[in-house]
């Protein structure tokens, strides 16, 4: 099958490893010429040192030869870009292209998912949402992962399933995307709890203790929100949070991790002005979300005072004892 991926990051360049593993043809989208021909020339991903990309993987600056090749895109950009490139394609996009979302997050302004969206903008249904538990080196190695895929469009599941699985990646399919998305997307800001808690050297006991009230929250947003409660044990749900909150390979743990041992903010604003943490940009738009819902979420609004720098990171530990 021709599949197109728009990004180039380390996740999309995983999942182009897994397609080309599977023999479909892949081209892969940057709108950056020199990232483009930097690829084209080592076959490196900077993101992911070390690791070499198939010479079977094409490389594009061209948004329209990659619509005009793909029998289905494979989303994954930056949440905080989706939109930008949305509409910039909406005139040129087929809509016999299936599309396959493997970005986590939503949009800041609107509060609106990523398949949200990709209706939004392309006015199609042909949509399903890859999520859970899956670090790119572990795809590029060939580890055995699982991942949740939700659709509302069965077709469309159906042959995004059959291009992605074998030996190594396996697909569990549901049909609840909006609590896929929410699972997907709150996991990273639960992960910079987690990791502000490692760097306030708290025990294991103590970020098991977070993980378990985080599960209770984001299942009460999951169905405040129109999902499903059974989506909190999928891969997207558990076995995603389990993998974020836990690695110091999460940029979003390890964003949380400098926190809870830097507390001068200058520090902190330099880092994220030099490290992407999708994490943070997710805690403002799940926070202005809930906050608009009038959807009642205590440690969703501690975490964003923490990182806004209005509380002392070591509020989390008396607020686990006390939250009700």
């Amino acid at each position: 099958m021709k599949i197109g991926i728009l990004g180039s990051g380390a996740f999309g360049s995983a999942l182009a490893t897994v397609l080309i593993d599977n023999d479909n043809e892949v081209l892969m989208w940057t709108p950056f010429e020199e990232e483009k021909n930097y690829i084209e020339k080592t076959r490196l991903i900077r993101s992911v040192p070390g690791i070499k990309l198939n010479r079977k993987i094409k490389v594009t600056t061209n948004i329209e030869t990659v619509l005009d090749f793909s029998e289905l895109l494979v989303i994954a950009i930056p949440a905080k870009n989706t939109s930008t490139l949305l509409d910039s394609i909406k005139d040129k996009f087929n809509k016999d292209v299936h599309i396959c979302i493997a970005t986590k997050g939503l949009e800041e302004s609107t509060g609106l998912f990523m398949h949200e969206l990709v209706k939004k903008y392309l006015n199609t249904d042909k949509i399903c949402v890859l999520s859970g538990p899956s670090f790119a080196i572990d795809l590029f190695k060939k580890s055995q992962v699982g991942l949740a895929l939700a659709s509302i469009n069965q077709e469309t599941a159906d042959i995004t399933e059959k291009v992605f699985e074998n030996s190594y990646f396996k697909i569990r399919q549901n049909k609840d995307i909006i609590g896929t998305e929410i699972c997907g997307s709150i996991k990273n800001v639960i992960a910079i709890a987690s990791g502000i808690l490692d760097g306030l050297n708290s025990s294991e006991s103590t970020r098991a203790m977070l993980l378990t009230e985080a599960l209770h929250d984001m299942d009460s947003i999951i169905t405040n929100l129109g999902g499903s409660e059974k989506t909190i044990l999928s891969y997207a749900g558990f076995g995603d949070l389990l993998l974020t909150c836990n690695s110091s390979k999460s940029r979003n743990y390890s964003f949380g991790k400098f926190i809870g041992k830097e507390k001068n903010p200058k520090k902190i604003k330099k880092y994220l002005s030099t490290t992407t943490v999708e994490g943070y940009n997710t805690l403002l738009s799940i926070h202005k979300l809930l906050k608009d819902r009038n959807i009642k979420i205590p440690m969703i609004n501690l975490i964003y005072d923490i990182v806004t720098g209005k509380k002392n990171p070591k509020e989390i530990l008396s607020f686990l004892i006390e939250k009700e």
